[in-house]
């Protein structure tokens, strides 16, 4: 379904290949996108779609969005159409955020809610919200799945798009900060710029950084993307859905509260993290280390890789909590 940002088809999509259900989408540039990096998928690209729901009435019985639907939505199908659709909808990433603010409480008006596995549940009970929830299902790391079955194609890009613009004898972190959400998680506006700066010559450093900031401060976003230009070792990846294409070849990780932290923990890669003081424990941070803001960035995570290892053991048990043994999709 559309009306989405860029930003959700790294999770949309792969559903979309792997159920094989036609992918809508009223931005141009989000059904662009789409058909570059999901060739497979059929696009079909609706920019009147608030005028177009009769065809979509006419045609599915069930929708998926990895935005919340409305309650109204469907009642809106149910007195125009008299259609009962069924709305799933299919979450953007697993994190620790939700315990201070009331990010998730929009699951007990869905009809169903798509799990990756038991922590996502195990948060939903613990905020009072699971037995308001009316159907679910648990699909696992379908992302990852979908990453492995066209491994070739995606590191391509990969390839193409990141690693080729970056020296292969450095180490490479990547830094993938949320973004300023009701929790208020990101660590992009106290860190940021300094990361950049003390960025040391034997280091690439990849900034994944979240569309929503990009779309919601475009000075500072274009203030970043001119640093390219003075370090070639440093590069901004803003337009590129295929996160696990990147995370098996880098060497560290740094972040927040970003749900790309459990994306990692598939590759047992070391990681580092920034907290907030004001927000309650992360379970993801326990599989990491956490930089003290007051010290040199890159000298912490040069000391933290020599005890990267002992951590291996517990991102394999949390990796398994958050999505299961098995896929099931």
């Amino acid at each position: 379904m559309g009306d989405m940002n860029f930003h959700l088809l790294d999770h949309i999509a792969p559903l979309a290949s792997l159920w094989k259900m036609p992918l809508i989408a009223n931005e141009e540039e989000t059904a662009s996108m789409a058909r570059i990096y999901y060739p497979e998928v059929e696009v079909r690209y609706w920019p009147d779609l608030p005028f177009r729901l009769k065809d979509v009435a006419d045609e599915f019985d069930t929708l998926f969005n990895c935005q919340y639907w409305e309650p109204s939505f469907k009642e809106c199908f149910r007195t125009l159409f008299q259609k009962e659709m069924q709305l799933v909808f299919c979450p953007h990433g697993q994190s620790d955020k939700g315990y201070k603010s009331p990010l998730l409480e929009y699951y007990r008006f869905q009809d169903v809610v798509l799990l990756y596995g038991q922590l996502l549940q195990d948060m939903l009970v613990e905020l009072n919200i699971w037995d308001g929830t009316k159907a679910h299902r648990r699909v696992g790391n379908y992302r990852r799945h979908y990453h492995e079955l066209h491994q070739d194609r995606e590191n391509e890009f990969a390839e193409k798009m990141i690693f080729s613009k970056l020296n292969p004898s450095n180490k490479t972190l990547l830094y993938a900060p949320t973004w300023k959400d009701a929790d208020s998680a990101t660590s992009f506006f106290q860190e940021g710029d300094r990361l950049i700066r003390e960025l040391p010559a034997d280091w690439n450093l990849i900034l994944k950084l979240h569309p929503l900031l990009a779309e919601r401060n475009p000075a500072l976003f274009y203030r970043m993307a001119a640093l390219e230009d003075q370090k070639p070792n440093f590069l901004l990846v803003h337009q590129f859905p295929l996160v696990y294409a990147i995370l098996e070849r880098i060497d560290a990780y740094l972040g927040d509260y970003s749900s790309i932290g459990y994306d990692v923990l598939a590759f047992r890669r070391p990681m580092f993290f920034w907290q907030n003081p004001n927000l309650p424990p992360a379970r993801l941070h326990t599989c990491g280390q956490i930089l003290d803001p007051g010290k040199a960035p890159f000298q912490q995570i040069e000391r933290g890789l020599k005890q990267a290892d002992l951590l291996t053991q517990k991102q394999s048990e949390l990796y398994e909590y958050a999505f299961g043994k098995e896929l099931r999709v």
